[in-house]
């Protein structure tokens, strides 16, 4: 059996290569795109799954989404990369596939236009060939939204419930936690006018107090009353909806409408171990035909949709359990 033999002059051959392919990559040029700074490094964030930074790592992913698609990273890149060379033929893929969506046989001008936020409900506009324009949802590490944690949260969740949930909490619950710690409890309309912000003004001093009894915030302080106050918000929270949800349930003509809305000529772009997948809309899924309470999680309202599929509608808080921006998870 024969055996390779490298020889020391084509070791240092091949260590001559990586150290130009390595002066190569540190020439690469960052580029400054919607406030935020890209390198060529950046792509590893395609690679990162911890949820802790998703909302951060999330942001990078759809701008340099939005770089490939407005032709503003540098070509090498994609030279001195597989990974960055890679995600752009994915996106040409993507695109192609958007494009037969409505029989567009060639695509010569894409524009990407971020619309991301909570007044939009889709993070991409994409206009191809100055026409036709695309509603694009980025959802990262699925290659199916039934598999997403959720497709859409809905603010005021009360608008869709036979019974306002923020002022059953008001009186049940936040009352006797103030009393508890004996806190200073805004007024009832102060209080349901600004509890859908993610930091309520009037409620400052209890959202301070409630990270710095949570340890795992930057604003812990580990005395005490800080963790008490912490718990006892939690547990306020977790009774708050299971017994709400016992006892209210949902309009789900006005839930089905909404999702509608924010649902039509949406296209979905699923991002999974190195390929983009792209989803559309059946409306059949979103049309609400029965809604139940979950009876062993009981912070949820289980839906089944006309399509048959099984729709979970977690009440949640985004700020702080009880203390700031109630919403919907919906998944």
């Amino acid at each position: 059996m024969s055996h390779l033999t490298i020889l020391p002059i084509e070791i240092k051959t091949i260590q001559r290569f990586i150290r130009l392919w390595c002066i190569n990559l540190n020439r690469l040029e960052p580029v400054l795109y919607g406030g935020d700074k890209i390198t060529y490094k950046c792509i590893n964030v395609f690679l990162d799954k911890k949820r802790s930074e998703n909302d951060c790592n999330n942001k990078k992913r759809e701008n340099i989404i939005g770089c490939i698609i407005n032709k503003i990273i540098p070509t090498n890149y994609y030279k001195y990369s597989k990974r960055w060379c890679n995600l752009q033929n994915q996106i040409d893929l993507f695109i192609k596939q958007l494009c037969e969506q409505r029989n567009i046989t060639c695509s010569n001008n894409n524009v990407c236009i971020h619309k991301a936020g909570r007044g939009n409900h889709y993070d991409f506009k994409l206009i191809i060939n100055n026409i036709e324009e695309f509603m694009v949802e980025f959802k990262f590490n699925v290659s199916c939204v039934q598999d997403t944690p959720q497709f859409v949260s809905p603010m005021k969740p009360s608008k869709y419930l036979d019974s306002s949930y923020e002022a059953y909490y008001y009186d049940n619950y936040f009352i006797p936690l103030n009393n508890k710690f004996n806190m200073q409890l805004p007024s009832k309309e102060e209080y349901l006018k600004y509890i859908h912000s993610p930091n309520p003004v009037c409620l400052k001093c209890h959202q301070d107090k409630y990270y710095n009894g949570c340890k795992n915030s930057s604003k812990y302080t580990a005395k005490e009353d800080d963790i008490n106050f912490y718990n006892s918000s939690l547990k306020a929270s977790s009774d708050s909806i299971a017994s709400f949800i016992s006892r209210y349930g949902v309009k789900q003509d006005k839930l089905t409408e909404y999702l509608l809305e924010t649902q039509k000529n949406k296209f979905y772009m699923l991002y999974k171990d190195g390929n983009l997948h792209l989803e559309t809309i059946n409306q059949d899924d979103y049309i609400i035909t029965e809604v139940t309470n979950d009876i062993k999680r009981k912070n949820r309202y289980i839906a089944t949709t006309k399509s048959g599929k099984i729709m979970n509608i977690l009440l949640r808080w985004k700020n702080g359990n009880g203390i700031a921006f109630p919403a919907f998870q919906i998944s």
